[in-house]
């Protein structure tokens, strides 16, 4: 079967129990991927990915605090988590491969740790790590920027947040499906970081993608958009 186009909504309005959501969502087949963005982005964060996923049924995640859905951004992690699975009961989804880049990826992991729904059927880390420190210099570029300018607010809340996410010892807890993904010139979340995680977390895959850094998954959308999929070939459309 030739796969289908990807129908992109520009964005979808949710009523979260009274506290509204934005989403992107490409339409499609085989189980949902939900996708978390990094410190600062919003629901347009994997735009060239999603043209590299055809065919699939993805959801991209606005976090609060930026991009129309009213803040604050959330404390950190755990609380992003919570928002997240509270998105997903939103849409009526009981079940998901969760991915995210970067922050995302640390709350992804957060949401697969204190998942007693079982919603997480996988896991997709993208430039990410099981402990995420933010170099003093982004901090206080962060601060400054979030002085002269209250929009910028949620950008730090994401960095303090990224700054204190700590799951390096937990980890090991983690006994779902999970592909692993880190550009081979990440600076940020160093190939180690990743390493890591594919060592830690049982069957996980780890793909290094050659000549990307810490955006690997826009950059070299037309690399990872296939392994991504592969990786969802393994699941049944029922997850």
């Amino acid at each position: 079967m030739v796969p289908t186009e990807p129908t992109l909504l520009p964005f979808a309005h949710l009523d979260l129990e009274g506290r509204p959501g934005v989403v992107r969502r490409a339409a499609g087949q085989g189980p949902p991927l939900v996708l978390i963005p990094g410190c600062g982005r919003d629901h347009r964060a994997f735009d060239p990915l999603l043209d590299c996923l055809p065919g699939r049924q993805v959801v991209v995640v606005c976090l609060p605090g930026r991009a129309g859905v009213p803040g604050p951004a959330p404390a950190g992690a755990r609380e992003a988590a919570h928002y997240v699975r509270g998105v997903l009961n939103g849409l009526g989804i009981p079940r998901a491969i969760v991915g995210g880049h970067s922050y995302g990826g640390g709350v992804a992991i957060e949401l697969a740790l204190s998942d007693e729904q079982g919603l997480v059927a996988g896991l997709v880390l993208l430039d990410t790590g099981a402990r995420l420190r933010a170099h003093p210099d982004i901090l206080a570029a962060a601060e400054a920027a979030a002085l002269e300018e209250p929009a910028a607010a949620a950008n730090l809340a994401d960095w303090q947040a990224c700054n204190a996410f700590d799951r390096i010892h937990e980890v090991a807890r983690l006994c779902v499906p999970t592909l692993v993904v880190v550009g081979a010139d990440d600076v940020f979340t160093p190939l180690k970081y990743s390493r890591y995680l594919a060592e830690k977390i049982a069957g996980a895959r780890l793909v290094v993608v050659d000549g990307a850094g810490h955006e690997a998954p826009t950059t070299h959308a037309a690399e990872v958009g296939p392994v991504i999929c592969n990786f969802l070939d393994g699941f049944d459309d029922r997850v």
